[in-house]
């Protein structure tokens, strides 16, 4: 079982609380939340400043193709709190240049010294218990080692080749077309960052990280972090992101909402698990500052596409059908951390009887003029448009259209008809209160349905 960990952040009042957890802690916000300056507390004010370790998203990731070590104390001290004599966290301000929520961070070069200078002083503490004992001894594992290892996993088709104060790559089987470090891709440079990154961290440490997903590649972020994880699980990590796909897949993790910063103080909650609303579409929704219409539809779709177009200032959602629409426009409505949200939905009209429309409208949720988006684009204005930007007579395309959508509605009138009356049916019967029991209240109930009809 995982071990109980603490972390201490600040809250609305500005005072300092706790919160345990034995996951990661993932922090999911829009942009301008304040997961940066969050992120800087913790790292430079936090009472647990001395054990965190922070992974800005602002970074250099120009790799050295060769380094010299030194003694490992003064590499690690260079590399965790920005100078080789500096004896004491508080001095950390100075790693970021007195500006730590945009300074761009360029320690690779120290990153390499800190790895280097772990391997010799392993490699020395080897060799004096080989020569001290009379039994044959293992080895140490290394750093550099756990890296190499990692690294490889994640990126099964590559090699790291370490030797000489420096490291080299090539594709896995093919060691005689090496290539040196400055030439690795910006993924490939990434990942060594991020894992001799984790491995410096303080041990018990907490480790911050800045935007985890950036310049990774989808399908490597949540493995690549999860192993890091593993490797360093004495260490509590703390993502902060507004990737909605990171936070969704990032399964095992105490989600917390970033709502906002006024300067001071941030505005955060954990978030409830809500059976009603999907967590990709809970997170999708917190991680942005728009008001939210939910629309049916799919990804992609041109009516999604539409919709997007014209409700620029809104956060459109596909929901696949009106139900899921409904259901999810009355279970935001309904969720105790989100009911202050602006949520609408938009629904195709099909073949709703106005009265069912005024009842959808009371809960938000809004109804086309037309049957189904899709006809808006045979509307005369689209219409105009298209046959202008053809350059044919719009006049004689408008009623070509017209004559041929009615001549293919008056085919199949009766079937129309048929189907609205089943429709009507339908919503009544949903209407009717099947909780009564009395035959006076049954009785009640019908007249009721039959006022509205």
């Amino acid at each position: 079982m995982s071990e109980m960990k603490k972390l201490e952040l600040p809250n609305i009042d500005g005072q300092v609380v706790e919160i345990e957890t034995v996951q990661s802690v993932l922090f999911i916000g829009a942009n301008g939340a304040g997961k940066t300056r969050l992120g800087t507390w913790i790292d430079i004010n936090s009472p647990q400043k001395e054990k965190v370790h922070r992974i800005s998203a602002q970074k250099s990731l120009q790799f050295p193709d060769s380094t010299t070590p030194q003694a490992i104390d003064k590499a690690e001290k260079d590399l965790l709190w920005g100078g080789p004599t500096w004896d004491n966290p508080g001095m950390k301000i100075h790693k970021w240049e007195q500006r730590p929520a945009t300074f761009l961070q360029n320690d690779f070069h120290k990153l390499m010294v800190y790895l280097f200078s772990d391997e010799t002083e392993e490699n020395a503490k080897f060799k004096r218990a080989c020569k001290e004992s009379t039994i044959k001894i293992d080895p140490p594992l290394t750093k550099i080692d756990e890296l190499k290892s990692l690294w490889e996993k994640i990126l099964p088709h590559r090699e790291l080749i370490i030797g000489g104060l420096r490291i080299q790559t090539c594709l896995k089987g093919q060691s005689e077309k090496v290539y040196n470090s400055s030439e690795m891709s910006d993924g490939e440079r990434v990942i060594f960052y991020l894992i001799g990154q984790c491995l410096a961290a303080p041990k018990n440490g907490i480790i911050v990280i800045d935007e985890p997903e950036l310049h990774l590649h989808k399908s490597v972020q949540i493995p690549l972090w999860n192993e890091i994880e593993k490797l360093r699980s004495d260490c509590l990590f703390v993502y902060l992101t507004h990737d909605v796909d990171f936070a969704s897949a990032k399964e095992n993790s105490k989600k917390i909402w970033l709502k906002s910063f006024d300067g001071n103080n941030w505005d955060w909650n954990e978030i409830a698990e809500d059976e009603n609303l999907p967590n990709e579409l809970l997170l999708e929704i917190l991680g942005s500052r728009k008001p939210i219409v939910f629309v049916e539809g799919e990804n992609g779709s041109f009516d999604v596409s539409l919709y997007r177009e014209i409700l620029s200032d809104f956060l459109v959602i596909p929901r696949g059908s009106c139900t899921q629409v409904i259901q999810s426009v009355k279970a935001l409505k309904a969720n105790n951390q989100l009911h202050h949200l602006q949520v609408y939905g938009i629904i195709d009209r099909d073949r709703r009887p106005q009265h069912e429309i005024d009842r959808l409208e009371r809960d938000s949720i809004f109804v086309l003029k037309v049957a189904e988006v899709e006809n808006l684009f045979c509307t005369q204005e689209i219409l105009k448009i298209v046959s202008k930007r053809l350059g044919r007579n719009f006049t004689q395309d408008f009623e070509n259209v017209s004559n041929t959508l009615f001549s293919r509605l008056n085919g199949e009138i009766q079937t129309q008809v048929s189907l609205h009356v089943n429709d009507e049916i339908k919503f009544l019967l949903q209407m009717f209160d099947t909780s009564k029991k009395t035959e006076v209240e049954i009785q009640n109930s019908l007249n009721d349905l039959i006022r509205v009809c």
